[in-house]
């Protein structure tokens, strides 16, 4: 979490005059550059969000985005792991919606059809479940194989039963 103080530390060397100017010119704009870079990717994250549409089909669960990409920063700062950050945000939002659910709603047969639905991994096996199940459940399967599509092509790693294995983990609480 070094970039949290970076902001401080440049206001603290501004005022001392023994700092190089040249030096401190370049700290603020490697941060100003780094904070376009995180604004545009929250931007892009709350464009997805907002596409998605589950705060209005799914009113019960918690709404934490924005929450969900500052963990994702703090995990990993660097520009050049825009692509973690954004399959990290869009995970944890799918645990919290998964949390709330098995926290708020529907029968413990319900539940367990769901559990097994997720440990199956299947789009087939979502036929029993209730609608708004169904719908989190292939929101969490197609959001998690286009970013394991996406890591695939670009560094030739297929992610896909790491993807699944973070949400079946989750579960396991």
């Amino acid at each position: 979490m070094q970039r949290l103080q970076t902001r401080w530390f440049i206001e603290a060397c501004h005022m001392n005059s023994i700092v190089n100017p040249l030096l401190l010119e370049f700290a603020k704009l490697d941060f100003n550059m780094l904070q376009d870079i995180h604004k545009k990717e929250l931007s892009d994250l709350s464009r997805w969000w907002t596409n998605l549409g589950l705060p209005q089909k799914l009113p019960f669960f918690r709404d934490r985005l924005t929450e969900n990409y500052l963990w994702s920063v703090g995990s990993a700062y660097e520009a050049e792991h825009w692509s973690f950050r954004d399959i990290q945000t869009k995970t944890n939002c799918f645990i919290t919606m998964i949390d709330d659910v098995y926290d708020v709603h529907e029968t413990l047969d319900e539940l367990e059809l769901f559990t097994d639905t997720i440990n199956r991994w299947h789009v087939n096996a979502i036929d029993k479940l209730p609608e708004y199940m169904k719908l989190c459940f292939l929101t969490v399967f197609n959001t998690s194989n286009d970013a394991a599509y996406g890591v695939l092509m670009e560094k030739g790693l297929d992610i896909t039963p790491h993807l699944k294995r973070a949400v079946i983990y989750t579960l396991s609480f």
